[in-house]
């Protein structure tokens, strides 16, 4: 088998697929819940086409919003959710409207100098006890979630760029090493406590099959070293 047919069986089916954004909405929602916003209306950053945005909805009876930098006009998910271009340090929304807030594997896509100024942002546009609820991926997993290639997290971005070349997966480089010491720091300075942070793992049907067993080999280690962080932040006192 070659290089490029062993990454190749990191690819996730289309069922697999699935399964994962199941679980990531239903673990998310689930933090929403526990927080107990006093509202019902959230705003979901980096949305894409919006169908996790309608299982959120779902979820939770929440009435919700969705922005991602990759629309260029405004749109409805699938269920007929309003969907909008934007970005996280640009959010043309009135100060205090949302009560709750996701950003799902969205922060280590944000450049670096724009980071602050999104949970800024997103602090001005959240209510007064309102929670930003998400999840961020380890970099320094085996296999790096956006390439399915082993140890990318590990390197330098001028190696990444190179190394991505092997990488089965039809989209360009576009995240940079993110951990929760990055997230509080990031945070904090944009007016945003990290109010908890906990270890996240997949279960083994979101892992191409070909690969499942080595997953379940892995399942000791990850208790400490997981696939993912999932994070609730509120406004700082």
């Amino acid at each position: 088998m070659s290089a490029r047919q062993g990454t190749h069986a990191l690819l996730q089916s289309e069922a697999e697929w699935d399964v994962r954004n199941t679980v990531l909405s239903e673990t998310l929602t689930a933090l929403v819940r526990r927080e107990e916003p006093a509202g019902t209306r959230g705003l979901d950053v980096g949305c894409q086409n919006g169908w996790t945005t309608d299982r959120y909805a779902k979820l939770t009876g929440f009435d919700w919003v969705g922005i991602d930098p990759a629309l260029t006009e405004a749109q409805k998910s699938p269920d007929g959710i309003d969907l909008h271009p934007g970005t996280a340090d640009r959010l043309q929304f009135p100060d205090d409207t949302f009560d709750v807030v996701m950003l799902a594997n969205v922060y280590e896509h944000i450049f670096p100098e724009f980071r602050v100024a999104s949970f800024a942002e997103i602090r001005r546009v959240l209510k007064p006890g309102g929670a930003v609820v998400g999840q961020i991926p380890n970099p320094y997993f085996p296999i790096e979630s956006h390439s399915r290639l082993p140890f990318m997290g590990w390197l330098p971005i001028r190696l990444q760029k190179v190394y991505w070349r092997l990488a089965p997966v039809s989209w360009e480089h576009d995240f940079f090493v993110v951990t929760p010491r990055h997230l509080r720091r990031d945070a904090a300075a944009g007016g945003l406590e990290a109010t908890m942070v906990r270890k996240f793992n997949y279960p083994p049907e979101v892992i191409p099959e070909r690969v499942r067993g080595v997953y379940r080999a892995l399942h000791g280690p990850m208790r400490l070293w997981p696939w993912a962080w999932q994070f609730v932040l509120r406004p700082s006192s």
